[in-house]
C-alpha cells in the first residue's frame, strides 16, 4: 500500500495558514520559526485507507473465509436436511446481509464517506428481513425440545460471534468512525451474521420458530453487546484524564 507524503510547498502553505489563524503578525521571527520548525517535524507519512468499495469487498472476502473454516470444522448436518428452494433462499438472505453489513462498516470507518443507509436501519432492515425469510422458508412445527433444543443454539452463535466481532474490530480499527456507539453496534451486527451463517449450516432443527427465536437470537444479542461495548469505552475514555 502506497504512503501518502505531502510535498514541502503544501506544507509550508499549511503552516503559514494556521500560523495566520494565531495572529502570525503578532508572533517574532524568532517564534515563528520555532512553530515553523515544531509543526513541520511532527508531520509524518500516513496510509491511505482504501476506498468503500474495496473495503466492503476486503470485509465480505474475510467474513466468507471465517465462515467457511468454522463451517468445514463444525459441519453441515443442517445444510442437508433443507430442500433445494429453501437452500437457496437461506444462502441468498445470509449473502445480502454479509453486502449490506460489510457496505455499512465500510462507509463508518471511511471519514467523509456518504452513508446512504443509516447503520441503525442496516440492522434493523436485515434483521426483519431475516426473520420474514425464516418465517416464509421453514415449516412451523410444534416441539416439544423447544428451550433444551434452542440455548445451545444460542450459546453456539454467540461463541462464534465473539471471535467475528474481535476479527473486524482489528480490520477496521485504522478506521476513524464518527460515532463509537452505531460502529460498535456495526461490529456485533456482522459478528452476529457470522454466529447465524453458522448455525444455518450446522444445526438439524430448521423449523421456523427456532431459526427465529434462537438463531435471530444471536444477531440481536451480538448487536446489543457490540452497543453496551461501545458505551462503556466511549465514557472511559471521557473519563479519563488527558
Amino acid at each position: 500500500m502506497a504512503e501518502l507524503h505531502l510535498p514541502d510547498t503544501q506544507i509550508d502553505e499549511k503552516i503559514d495558514r494556521l500560523l495566520e489563524l494565531v495572529a502570525a503578525s503578532e508572533l517574532s521571527p524568532e517564534l515563528r520559526r520555532k512553530l515553523n520548525g515544531a509543526l513541520g517535524a511532527s508531520l509524518q507519512p500516513v496510509k491511505p485507507l482504501p476506498s468503500v468499495r474495496v473495503l466492503m469487498v476486503q470485509f465480505g472476502s474475510v467474513f466468507l473465509l471465517f465462515a467457511a473454516v468454522l463451517i468445514a470444522t463444525m459441519g453441515i448436518a443442517g445444510f442437508r436436511t433443507l430442500q433445494a428452494w429453501q437452500a437457496l433462499g437461506i444462502v441468498a438472505i445470509l449473502a445480502v446481509g454479509v453486502s449490506l453489513l460489510s457496505l455499512a462498516l465500510a462507509w463508518q470507518v471511511c471519514p467523509g464517506s456518504l452513508q446512504k443507509i443509516p447503520p441503525v436501519l442496516s440492522w434493523a432492515s436485515y434483521g426483519i428481513g431475516f426473520l420474514t425469510g425464516a418465517a416464509l422458508l421453514f415449516p412451523w412445527r410444534q416441539s416439544a425440545g423447544f428451550f433444551s433444543q434452542g440455548w445451545p443454539c444460542l450459546l453456539i452463535g454467540s461463541a462464534v460471534a465473539i471471535p467475528g466481532g474481535v476479527l473486524f474490530w482489528l480490520l477496521t480499527r485504522r478506521g476513524v468512525p464518527l460515532s463509537t456507539v452505531t460502529f460498535g453496534g456495526t461490529l456485533g451486527a456482522i459478528a452476529g451474521l457470522m454466529g447465524i451463517t453458522v448455525l444455518q449450516f450446522r444445526c438439524i432443527h430448521q423449523d421456523a420458530a427456532h431459526v427465529i427465536v434462537w438463531h435471530g437470537g444471536v444477531l440481536l444479542a451480538s448487536v446489543v453487546a457490540g452497543v453496551l461495548i461501545a458505551c462503556v469505552l466511549e465514557r472511559t475514555v471521557r473519563s479519563t484524564p488527558q
